[in-house]
């Protein structure tokens, strides 16, 4: 039985990696000790030195595109990705300026 009795509809490749992590430690425990996904880098910086960790990431490991977890989401957090970071990332090309499609779906399979 496990300790921690979770679950997710979500990923769970991560949520098995969690509770392999987790060990007998309290979900509080595990929370406050884990630090994410591995393959996962720390961007710290201005959104312009952020936008060069992130570019030189793609090119090193390829993809297909931006993953960002942010550990506190807040009003000011959007407002430096969507005000600061995302306009450097669109200067480098890595982010698109603008929809090509009406419908939403059809943006996603732009890809």
């Amino acid at each position: 039985m496990d300790q921690l009795n979770l679950w997710t509809n979500g990923h769970q490749q991560l949520l098995d990696e969690f509770r392999r992590f987790a060990g007998k430690r309290s979900l509080r425990q595990a929370m406050f000790a884990y630090r994410g996904n591995p393959g996962s880098i720390e961007l710290i910086g201005t959104p312009d030195a952020v936008a060069s960790q992130m570019a030189d990431a793609m090119e090193e490991a390829g993809g297909d595109g931006l993953l960002l977890s942010l550990g506190n989401v807040s009003r000011r957090a959007i407002a430096e990705v969507a005000d600061g970071l995302v306009p450097a990332l669109q200067a480098r090309g890595l982010v698109r300026r603008a929809y090509e499609f009406t419908q939403f779906r059809d943006n996603l399979r732009a890809f």
